[in-house]
């Protein structure tokens, strides 16, 4: 079967193509290498540093199992910028067509885990404010773990149109890792709209929600139980704005492409901000490290502190409550009541 170009699909773009191919100005196609950059530099150790806290250095608790998963994500996503760097810089794919399924997938892999993360942890710490006594019994780090195992089950699944429909295209004389849906000939319009339904929906817009309605819940009770130690709290309303921002336009700019033809002015325009978006959607895989050492200890205590002191500090924050009543105290030591991020 012979493929134009009007026959690859380049919505799916968890992995850009060259400069050649979207039209990038030079500046923003180097400005954006650039982003890559600094993600690896700094996401690589940011995130090895918090998986190897909170899996040696720290006492298990549900709350160090949200913070290793997250950075094991991130760090994932960190380990395949070089590809995408390559692939940029070189404009064409180079790698054969295996590479080309099981690396672009990464970025939504990271994606889902992350936003499903979010999302368990925001009822977590909701859960745990308003049903405490319930948390006691119920809220064990062995569910956790399930919880966690079924995450990225979930990611994986549905990730997997990225996998099974990638493939390596030759476009002017070069071969580019695209998303080919050539072979479902006229239902590729219909699965290809399907998909970025469910990244909108599912990676976005029904965690968005549930986050928005669970921290509505959540800051309510804390200002009439709870004291004023809220640096768990800060650190995962930061890190959760970061995802948004990050994704955001990622998801506006997949469903600009998806609702309009590839011969379209709109598309045309909206594709040479690919490289951007996909850019500003890795920088969320390097932040979080920093968030935590930001809002871990204040200004002058970072200079007396390590960076591994301060992580250990904040990843082990505690809200402390402050009700009179025993029945419902939540204490520091017990093994089912650690609060989450």
């Amino acid at each position: 079967m012979n493929y134009t170009y009007d026959d690859i699909y380049y919505e799916d773009f968890t992995f850009p193509p060259s400069i050649e191919e979207n039209g990038q100005n030079p500046v923003f196609h180097w400005v954006t290498i650039f982003q890559y950059i600094l993600v690896f530099i700094f996401g690589v150790p940011g995130n090895g540093l918090v998986i190897w806290i909170t899996a040696f250095e720290m006492k298990h608790s549900v709350n160090t199992v949200w913070f290793l998963n997250l950075a094991v994500a991130d760090l994932l996503c960190c380990l395949s910028v070089p590809f995408t760097i390559m692939y940029i810089v070189l404009g064409y794919w180079p790698l054969g067509v295996l590479a080309c399924k099981f690396i672009p997938p990464i970025l939504l892999i990271n994606m889902y885990t992350s936003v499903l993360l979010l999302t368990m942890i925001s009822i977590d710490r909701c859960v745990l404010v308003v049903k405490p006594v319930w948390c006691q019994n119920k809220r064990t780090l062995g569910k956790a773990y399930v919880a966690c195992a079924v995450t990225w089950i979930v990611a994986i699944v549905l990730s997997s149109p990225s996998l099974v429909f990638r493939n390596v295209r030759e476009h002017n004389g070069r071969d580019s890792c695209v998303l080919d849906y050539t072979l479902l000939r006229h239902y590729r319009q219909k699965v290809e709209d399907s998909v970025v339904l469910c990244r909108l929906l599912i990676g976005f817009i029904i965690p968005f929600m549930v986050i928005i309605t669970c921290y509505t819940v959540l800051i309510h009770r804390v200002k009439l139980r709870f004291s004023h130690n809220t640096k768990a709290m800060k650190v995962s309303i930061v890190v959760i704005i970061g995802f948004f921002v990050c994704w955001l336009p990622y998801h506006v700019v997949a469903v600009i492409l998806a609702m309009n033809d590839y011969s379209s002015p709109l598309y045309h325009s909206t594709i040479k901000h690919m490289d951007t978006v996909n850019a500003l959607a890795f920088m969320n895989s390097c932040i979080n490290p920093v968030i935590y050492v930001l809002i871990g200890q204040d200004v002058k205590k970072k200079f007396k502190s390590s960076v591994k002191v301060i992580l250990k500090d904040v990843l082990e924050d505690e809200m402390t409550p402050s009700v009179d009543s025993n029945r419902t105290n939540l204490t520091s030591d017990s093994k089912n009541t650690d609060t989450s991020l």
